[in-house]
């Protein structure tokens, strides 16, 4: 982890059955602060499920041109 903190990606869904969508990222030293933040940061949107998410446990895929 960096002195600074570790990047969290997050995701949320507005209705049931929506897909996801990325909203935004918080860096954090802790993953306990990376929700407080995340929940802070994003409260103005009225998201029902809110998922925080190391960037480090994302595997990243792009389709092949």
């Amino acid at each position: 982890m960096m002195g600074q903190g570790e990047y969290y990606e997050v995701f949320a869904r507005y209705e049931p059955g929506e897909p996801l969508r990325h909203i935004g990222t918080v860096r954090a030293k802790h993953p306990r602060d990376a929700e407080v933040f995340a929940y802070t940061l994003y409260d103005e949107w009225k998201w029902r499920e809110m998922f925080v998410v190391p960037r480090r446990e994302l595997i990243w895929l792009k389709k092949p041109d």
